[in-house]
């Protein structure tokens, strides 16, 4: 072999890749990273949606406590603020509109989007069977009594108006994609907060 097929050899073995192999190279790249967006976005969808349902949950049970450890009243609303979808606490220091003493919002926690509270007919009711008429349902009133829904200093969750014990749900999802589906439920004689799963053909105990 001359010096000069020596030197030739060597440049080809030296050359590097071509830019046909590289094109290759970050097609094959692009293709796996599609494949395995694909496969990590519904887990990643059931990993928001749990934790929405756990900010209710822990909303809900912190209000409870709160109640408890303060010998106050606190209330739950469920507001909707410039499209975003809230669970909310409030101290009352009087149950009398007007009276003069200031309620403070304790706490305010927002669902991330596009989750909201919608309910999911087709999934049917949770097993504590509280109600699903509606996305947010207290006393077997859609959006809970108009007096409103109070923890007292006994951990029971009270209508309003009559200081009764209510049961209520919470649902929680993207409307339309059941596989999101979620629920929290209240005894209101007891103050217990349960999450559910609605996800698979039945609700399940988170």
């Amino acid at each position: 072999m001359t010096q000069n097929s020596k030197l030739t050899d060597m440049h080809r073995r030296n050359r590097g890749a071509s830019l046909l192999e590289v094109v290759i190279t970050m097609m094959v790249i692009m293709v796996i990273t599609a494949i395995a967006i694909v496969q990590l976005k519904p887990s990643l969808r059931n990993a928001r949606t749990d934790t929405a349902m756990r900010q209710v949950v822990d909303q809900l049970r912190q209000a409870r406590e709160y109640a408890i450890s303060n010998r106050r009243y606190v209330q739950i609303t469920f507001p909707i603020v410039a499209g975003q979808y809230e669970v909310q606490m409030t101290q009352l220091n009087t149950l009398t509109p007007g009276g003069g003493a200031v309620n403070p919002v304790l706490s305010t926690v927002a669902l991330e989007a596009p989750l909201q509270f919608t309910v999911f007919p087709a999934k049917g009711d949770t097993p504590d069977a509280y109600g699903n008429s509606a996305s947010i349902v207290f006393g077997g009133i859609n959006g809970g009594p108009p007096t409103g829904m109070y923890f007292q200093s006994d951990g029971e969750l009270v209508n309003g108006a009559t200081f009764l014990p209510i049961n209520g749900t919470v649902f929680i999802g993207v409307p339309g994609d059941t596989s999101t589906a979620r629920a929290v439920t209240i005894m209101g004689t007891t103050g217990r907060v349960r999450g559910w799963n609605g996800a698979g053909t039945v609700w399940k105990q988170f």
